[in-house]
């Protein structure tokens, strides 16, 4: 972070920012000199803080200036005093004095409002949004940053950007850190700052690039001098990255949490929990998860280093107890699907507009998704400002519901309750990716080899099934097959051909698991956590039986929406059938509540990295996966046959978000979806198949993976 120079007072050498001695008609040539004098020392500070990092120097200078400044006549101009304030708050910020920077900035901003100085109201806030974060504040930090990321100006924008990452990095939310810096109006060719620089370097450093980390930190040292801040952080940050790489999981634990660390904390108070579970992991390798952690549970690096621990013992059943944890520690830092305020209902209803009439819905996709960052972290940040509740905190699992605040070890009650089943559950240690499998009373470890390989196979296995009119060619087979050898291949040999209980991770993305070669006609559950899988599984070896209330609704578009909804309701005589003269949005979700299966089938769409703005078009406007967050009553099973309707489930840590994720959260026990296209004609037929085998009793993964796994559909639930 840097003072801003936007925010300073007036130029000295500006007569016109000089205000009239005594409202006389001539200048106080005396009075202007010592203005011009005061107005130059503020400069010169915020000078010394952007390009020496000299922060001490700076807020002894301003506070002097300030002092000086008071009864002048040159503070009696608009915008003198709150610039002089706020950037003197924002010094003392980074040199550790939080009270008395926190006086300097209410004060500047109570200026600001008074003189009606919106932009300079605004750029307070990002000041106390710092404040926030040097604090050990994350989340008040993170919510002050997306309420301003669509007010301030676009030359404001870089620092706001970078405040944001540096906050999401305190957090351990890297990859959501790299998309708030990516994201930024950075101009072409234009010259990084030495806190851009820094933060960025801190991002490459966080997911394994060190040569990067080195370039960056190296073009700050050459910069700036040996007296300098920044000179310091980038030696410091250099330091860690040259050695980082050959320590032991807990250690390199320990220097994450040093490097997401804010410059001006090395050691914020929220980290005690932390180093306290590092402290008892280095004691005991293989120690399992529990509430020992307390809430270092929550912290990535903690986690991670416990997961590798136990890989490196040998101890798989003590990895999967933390690959649990790998899976759901970030709910408490990500909005989840039942994120709804005024705010996010207003928004929604904008973007819902805008499909309508043709305009661009991506900006509003943007301010919604700041807004339920923002609305998250608004409530995180109150409730840890005020009183400890009375009980233990309820905890959140990964699919937005909520339950027993500390969950047990899930491993052996898993191994009990599978039976011929087998559970996978993909996750990662340093860039390798690792699935453990749960099977026949036993949990195995493989390796399945470097991320970055299995990504890139997956990848080209599921990019042609993104474009319109997916080609089934022999280079898509020669895809699926190279995909299935290298996420299933070594896995194959422990659980043979039984069905399959899988929990992937954000890498993995959200494939048709359906369209690999092994998995063809093999019944697979999709979950979260195998902690969603045990609570929500029915219990027993009793029958399935046929749905009882059942909605059919058919959308306006495609075509063959109505031709398959019209086939279907012969196999549900006594369905409640919605056509597409009959689909508004409130009578749907009104239906939604009185059915115990509800078939969905029209056009689906998701817009880039807003899952919960995922829509599928209705006779009066889209039905918006945030609409389903407020169902109060909601049906045991959803089929949606339209494209996209899967995807946001497992593409990063947290509660999956989307339809699916909706539903989930919602009480929904099982969800039919596809997180890629669906050609019209292949699906109508699969789906008359699979409701003739569901109708009869089939259990609902057996007839997804009998009629739909081939073109893309999979089952997400229990």
């Amino acid at each position: 972070m840097s003072l801003r120079a936007q925010s300073a007072p007036p130029s000295p050498d500006s007569p016109s920012a000089l205000p009239l001695p005594g409202g006389q008609g001539e200048f106080d040539h005396t009075v202007l000199r010592s203005g011009r004098s005061l107005l130059a020392r503020v400069t010169r500070g915020v000078l010394l803080a952007q390009e020496g990092g000299m922060f001490e120097q700076t807020a002894a200078l301003l506070t002097d200036t300030h002092r000086r400044l008071r009864g002048h006549p040159v503070a009696e101009s608009v915008t003198v005093m709150p610039g002089v304030l706020l950037n003197l708050g924002l010094a003392q910020t980074l040199c550790g004095r939080f009270a008395q920077a926190e006086d300097h900035l209410c004060e500047a901003r109570s200026l600001a409002r008074e003189r009606r100085l919106p932009l300079m109201d605004m750029v307070v806030r990002q000041n106390l949004g710092c404040l926030s974060l040097y604090r050990g504040d994350a989340s008040g930090a993170i919510a002050t940053f997306h309420g301003l990321t669509d007010r301030l100006p676009p030359e404001r924008r870089e620092a706001l950007h970078v405040d944001l990452a540096e906050a999401l990095l305190a957090e351990g939310l890297v990859e959501d850190a790299a998309t708030a810096l990516a994201d930024g109006p950075w101009a072409d060719g234009a010259p990084a700052s030495a806190n851009t620089m820094l933060v960025e370097a801190k991002l490459w450093l966080l997911r394994g690039d060190r040569l990067r980390t080195v370039e960056l930190t190296r073009r700050v040292r050459h910069t700036f001098g040996t007296g300098s801040l920044w000179y310091r952080l980038a030696a410091r940050l250099e330091r860690i990255a040259v050695r980082g790489d050959r320590s032991r999981p807990v250690s390199r634990a320990r220097n994450a949490l040093a490097v997401r660390s804010p410059w001006a904390v090395p050691e914020p108070h929220g980290r005690v929990a932390a180093h306290r579970a590092l402290d008892t992991l280095d004691r005991a390798a293989s120690r399992l998860p529990g509430p020992w952690l307390a809430e270092a549970g929550n912290d990535p690096h903690v986690v991670q280093a416990g997961l590798e621990n136990a890989l490196e013992a040998g101890e798989a059943a003590a990895a999967l107890e933390w690959a649990e944890l790998a899976r759901t520690w970030a709910v408490p830092h990500v909005p989840g699907p039942g994120v709804r305020t005024p705010a996010t209902v207003s928004l929604a209803e904008h973007y819902r507009d805008a499909l309508v009439h043709g305009r661009d819905p991506n900006t509003v996709a943007r301010r919604l998704e700041s807004a339920r960052w923002q609305a998250h972290h608004e409530t995180r940040s109150a409730r840890s400002a005020g009183p400890p509740p009375p009980s233990a905190p309820v905890r959140e699992h990964a699919d937005g519901t909520r339950g027993d605040p500390r969950p047990g070890p899930v491993a052996d009650a898993l191994l009990e309750r599978l039976g011929d089943r087998a559970f996978v559950r993909y996750t990662r240690t340093g860039g390798e990716a690792v699935a453990l499998v749960a099977v026949a009373g036993r949990v195995h470890a493989r390796v399945l080899g470097p991320i970055r390989h299995v990504a890139r196979v997956l990848g080209r296995f599921v990019h042609p099934l993104l474009l319109p009119g997916p080609s089934f060619g022999t280079d898509v087979r020669e895809a699926a097959d190279t995909a299935a050898d290298a996420l299933l291949g070594p896995l194959l040999p422990l659980f043979g051909d039984r069905p399959l209980v899988v929990a992937g991770d954000p890498y993995l993305g959200d494939p048709p698991w359906g369209m690999l070669p092994p998995l063809r006609g093999r019944p697979t559950h999709l979950v979260p956590t195998a902690r969603f899988w045990l609570d929500h599984a029915p219990s027993g070896t009793a029958a399935p039986t046929a749905p009882g209330r059942v909605l059919l609704v058919a959308a306006p578009g495609p075509a063959g929406a109505g031709r398959e909804v019209a086939g279907l309701a012969g196999l549900y005589p006594g369905a409640r059938v919605l056509t597409a003269d009959r689909t508004g949005r409130s009578d749907v979700l009104a239906a939604f509540g009185e059915a115990d299966l509800v078939h969905l089938a029209g056009h689906g769409r998701v817009p880039h990295r807003s899952p919960m703005l995922a829509s599928v078009t209705l006779d009066d406007g889209p039905l918006l996966a945030c609409d389903l967050t407020a169902l109060s009553r909601v049906p045991d099973v959803v089929v949606l046959s339209t494209c996209w309707s899967g995807r946001g489930f497992a593409g990063r840590t947290g509660a999956p978000l989307g339809f699916v994720g909706a539903l989930l959260a919602a009480g929904v026990r099982a969800v039919v979806a596809s997180p890629v296209p669906v050609g019209d004609s292949r699906a109508d037929v699969a789906m008359r198949r699979f409701h003739r085998a569901f109708a009869r009793g089939a259990p609902l993964p057996e007839a997804v993976a009998a009629h739909l796994g081939r073109i893309s559909f999979c089952c997400f639930g229990a």
